[in-house]
């Protein structure tokens, strides 16, 4: 595809877009394949914050999903991250408008 009569600076910039493409797509695999990844206690307690009984304690309680394969404990990075963004709250405002669409609904007289 090189062209002998191109000028350097055109083969220069032909060959960062090509290394810059491959970049891109390995950290796309790199993203998507981090995401599939076993962590053991140590490393989800790092991921969320937690100290280690904290997390055995969610364990314990099924509040945290694991895997479980003997007496070792496995956690799925996606789903930790699942987890982690399930447990959002609405805010006040948010609840006001879902309470205010509840009332037209279902009228009270």
């Amino acid at each position: 595809m090189t062209n002998f009569n191109m000028p350097f600076s055109d083969i220069i910039n032909l060959i960062s877009e090509q290394v810059a493409e491959k970049v891109l797509q390995n950290l796309n695999l790199s993203n998507s394949s981090t995401e599939n990844v076993f962590m053991n206690i140590d490393e989800t307690s790092k991921l969320i914050d937690l100290t280690k009984p904290t997390v055995y304690g969610l364990v314990h309680k099924n509040k945290i999903p694991y895997h479980k394969k003997g007496k070792r404990l496995y956690f799925l990075k996606s789903e930790i991250l699942t987890w982690l963004k399930s447990g959002k709250h609405q805010t006040k405002s948010e609840l006001e408008v879902q309470a205010d669409a509840y009332l037209l609904k279902n009228k009270l007289f």
